[in-house]
């Protein structure tokens, strides 16, 4: 006699058992009407609304669980299945000799504007490496030499991006930087992820093992300052004035020497690649040294390789 399907394992309302489609509405009933864990042997690893993604068990503790949205919308994970699988991580990015890099977005890899604060008469900002993000109204420029560096890092380090733009935003963003998705995959985690400061909770890898470029510190928790390298200047192409207008020539280069930003020229424009390959040479060094050098937590090879660098605070 054939036995009906508990649908323990639904995903996008289909059961991976028998096939057949479930209503949202109808786990969340059969939930109440059964016994306390519908799986007393399931670990409860994952969870989406609140429900285990294997049993369908409810549990009130995971409101107060990290969320994992980047990796699958609403997902959370339990504190020992995350911690495991930071470690497995880990474990196999050493074994490939690889680390993990964590990068801002904004101000480190790009620079942004709005479309509506750029001077009417400045066509000379509408460049080839300038580009308008799909259906919005917000202009993108790389930071000079921005591809190679990330085409020479993915080889030493497992990249992500930790950004305060919505998902959405970043995403766009990320797809012109990466439109294979070679560089960061969908290792992209923002502000609806971190509910506020930036924290390596959301990363998943061991801390011991991640390094993290930014360029304000204060929007990072506290104990992960030793992972964080300060970029410095930020990178800034565009400037807008009190009026909505970009400020370019003379004016742009007071406004940087004032406030204690480079200026890099290139072509007449403010802009050199020299910065982030010097940041990659210095990277490739402390993978160097970590890695012969006996280190087993990243921490204590930052400060021999960046301590004595302006961009390292």
């Amino acid at each position: 006699m054939a036995t009906t399907c508990k649908h323990w394992v639904v995903h996008r309302q289909i059961c991976r058992r028998c096939k057949s489609r479930v209503k949202t509405n109808d786990l969340a009933r059969m939930a109440q009407i059964s016994s306390p864990s519908r799986d007393p042997d399931c670990p409860h690893r994952m969870y989406c609304y609140g429900q285990c993604c294997r049993c369908g068990y409810f549990l009130d503790i995971f409101e107060y669980a990290p969320s994992f949205s980047y990796i699958s919308r609403y997902l959370q994970l339990s504190p020992e299945f995350a911690a495991s699988t930071k470690q497995r991580k880990l474990r196999i990015g050493l074994g490939q000799k690889k680390l993990h890099l964590v990068l801002g977005l904004e101000h480190i890899l790009i620079h942004s504007i709005k479309l509506s604060q750029i001077a009417d008469d400045d066509s000379g900002l509408l460049r080839d490496d300038i580009f308008r993000l799909p259906n919005d109204d917000i202009l993108v420029k790389f930071r000079p030499f921005v591809r190679d560096f990330l085409s020479e890092a993915k080889e030493f380090f497992t990249m992500h991006v930790f950004t305060n733009y919505s998902p959405d935003h970043a995403k766009k963003v990320v797809s012109l930087l990466d439109p294979h998705m070679v560089y960061f995959g969908n290792r992209i985690i923002t502000s609806r992820d971190s509910g506020g400061l930036k924290s390596l909770e959301l990363v998943l890898a061991e801390p011991r093992g991640v390094i993290v470029f930014d360029y304000e510190p204060r929007s990072w928790r506290k104990r992960d300052l030793p992972n964080l390298v300060i970029i410095s200047p930020k990178y800034e192409y565009f400037k807008a004035n009190s009026s909505n207008k970009v400020v370019d020539g003379v004016l742009a280069k007071a406004l940087n020497f004032f406030k204690n930003n480079k200026v890099f020229e290139v072509e007449g424009k403010r802009e050199n690649g020299e910065d982030m390959s010097v940041l990659l040479t210095d990277l490739k060094a402390l993978h160097e040294l970590f890695f012969n050098g006996g280190y087993h937590d990243v921490t204590h090879v930052l400060p021999r390789v960046f301590e004595s660098k302006e961009y390292f605070l």
